[in-house]
């Protein structure tokens, strides 16, 4: 079973949760603006490395979202403020990316290079997202700097994303390039390991058991929050399937056809009787 009234704060995935590419999902300004009606918390966890936090903002803002950074949390993010923590301000980075990843890093006050030149220092780590843009040169540079020591650090390594038109390759294709040319594995930052998920955690006050995750990846989304005891539903305008779900080991507390419906059982379980919530399991 699982009680709707248990959580204060709701994490969103994005792609193909909220939204695919520019398109919104039907129902995301009603919903939010119930969230803000019976004042939940909430905020958006996102694997995609090629926008800024800013960009976040502009484009729920532009579904009719209000929004601020605050609640926006990237695997972009994620990865400045791990190495942050790890190496400090000013550290030379490689960075294989694209301007959501290297204006974060920027932003965060990293020394950065990239491209298909190696740098003329010795850098502490190089890092890597999505690149639309990659070239076999890119990957050599790269891939010596791993191997002369640098510690390789991976945004996320989802190896698709939903669309309109259907699935386009994701951040994986390019850590796994990198990860099979170099032979070292990455460190990686975004979904499902911990650091995405505790940040969000960290910004509210909230508690695992008080929080709920939606999303559309069940080793992502779902598989990240189970670990950390985040109660969790799968929705299937996305990735995953209910016959996934059900052949698979990652099992969601809850499956739903999308956001709208997510709407609806808030809605009774806030405003009226909820005697259907169930595990669908």
């Amino acid at each position: 079973m699982i009680d709707l009234l248990n959580f204060n704060t709701i994490l969103f995935d994005g792609d193909g949760v909220l939204w695919k590419a520019d398109e919104a999902i039907e129902g995301i300004q009603t919903l939010f603006n119930f969230l803000e009606e019976k004042q939940i918390n909430w905020a958006l966890l996102t694997n995609n490395n090629t926008r800024t936090a800013q960009n976040y903002v502009d484009k729920l803002i532009k579904f009719g979202v209000p929004a601020d950074p605050t609640r926006v949390f990237t695997s972009s993010t994620a990865t400045a403020a791990y190495l942050l923590d790890k190496y400090g301000k000013g550290t030379p980075l490689h960075v294989v990316g694209m301007d959501g990843l290297l204006s974060t890093l920027d932003e965060a006050g990293f020394l950065i290079s990239t491209g298909e030149q190696p740098p003329n220092h010795k850098v502490a780590a190089v890092v890597s997202g999505m690149d639309r843009n990659i070239t076999h040169d890119k990957i050599k540079v790269a891939m010596r700097l791993i191997m002369s020591g640098a510690e390789f650090v991976a945004t996320n390594t989802d190896g698709s994303f939903v669309t309109p038109d259907g699935f386009n390759p994701g951040t994986g294709m390019v850590i796994g390039a990198l990860q099979f040319a170099s032979g070292v594995e990455p460190t990686v930052i975004g979904k499902p390991k911990n650091a995405i998920f505790q940040s969000a955690l960290k910004r509210f006050g909230a508690k695992p058991e008080n929080t709920l995750m939606v999303g559309d990846r069940l080793n992502t989304d779902i598989l990240g929050a189970s670990r950390l005891g985040i109660s969790t539903i799968l929705v299937l305008t996305g990735v995953n399937s209910r016959e996934d779900a059900a052949n698979g080991e990652v099992k969601p507390d809850l499956i739903l056809e999308n956001i709208n419906e997510l709407l609806q059982l808030l809605k009774e379980t806030f405003d009226g009787p909820a005697s259907h919530f169930a595990n669908q399991r």
